[in-house]
């Protein structure tokens, strides 16, 4: 019988992906380095606090800065208001996540369906609550300094906070040995800016980006194509497949790298 195995595209051996919460004015730097490096990133926004001021390092960015600022990233939800969600009723969680998600949209234009929660808090309900109004892949402050997918997305963990020892944990990702490595770090940015460090995710990011072995994708890049391998339907010898998804599938097959365009059935 064939062997199986996950794959990322093009055979890469892993894939890295970033989270960023608030959208203070230090995300403009941020960005910059994400791109600069070649490096992804999902911002969670909270469209009440768009264009407000208050400490310097608080300072939110104009809602007009949305589409240009994170083009070719990710915009995802962060709720209006940033309120602990599970002290709410299940009608204020509803609307604080379905008014962010309609602001949103109408800044970058395509729909917003990823979520990181307001302080890392939430349960089994507001889980429902967020699943009913659309999200599909929803961050907690969880971090387990290891790299691998998760089996619910609704409940992603992260590898690590952007504080923890970079540099560390990337040289045990590259010599891990599973084929769906993932390296998922997340934080603020005004924390750079706060701690005067941002030499920190600098280096990272350079060395992080210089690695030609590895996907750089937002969130929703890797839910997307995450789900898209794990809804592969096979026939039962394992010699077809139909990747009935809108995204073109990489994977293994008795060790030798196969793929399978949008749509397609593929002999293997």
């Amino acid at each position: 019988m064939r062997k199986i195995e996950f794959s990322w595209p093009e055979g890469k051996r892993g894939a890295l992906t970033t989270s960023w919460d608030d959208g203070t004015i230090h995300d403009r730097r941020l960005v910059e380095i994400h791109n600069k490096n070649g490096l992804k990133g999902t911002w969670n926004l909270n469209s009440g606090n768009l264009g407000q001021t208050g400490n310097s390092w608080h300072d939110r960015i104009q809602p007009e800065e949305v589409t240009t600022l994170y083009a070719g990233h990710e915009v995802a939800v962060h709720s209006v208001n940033h309120p602990w969600l599970q002290r709410q009723p299940d009608d204020v969680i509803l609307a604080e996540i379905l008014e962010d998600r309609r602001a949103l949209e109408a800044l970058v234009g395509y729909p917003v369906r990823g979520m990181a929660l307001p302080f890392g808090s939430y349960d089994q309900r507001v889980l429902k609550i967020l699943a009913a109004a659309g999200i599909v892949h929803c961050r907690p402050t969880t971090r387990t300094e290891s790299f691998g997918l998760p089996a619910d997305f609704m409940e992603w963990a992260t590898t690590c906070h952007h504080k923890a020892d970079l540099m560390d944990l990337w040289d045990k990702f590259i010599n891990f040995r599973c084929s769906d490595g993932l390296f998922y770090v997340w934080g603020h940015s005004y924390e750079f800016a706060n701690d005067n460090n941002w030499e920190h995710f600098e280096e990272f990011a350079k060395v992080a980006g210089a690695y030609d072995n590895c996907w750089m994708a937002t969130n929703m890049e890797i839910y997307d194509y995450v789900t898209a391998y794990r809804s592969l339907q096979f026939s039962v010898d394992l010699g077809m497949v139909r990747n009935t998804s809108a995204v073109k599938v990489w994977l293994l097959v008795s060790g030798e790298l196969k793929s399978v365009d949008s749509g397609a059935v593929a002999a293997l």
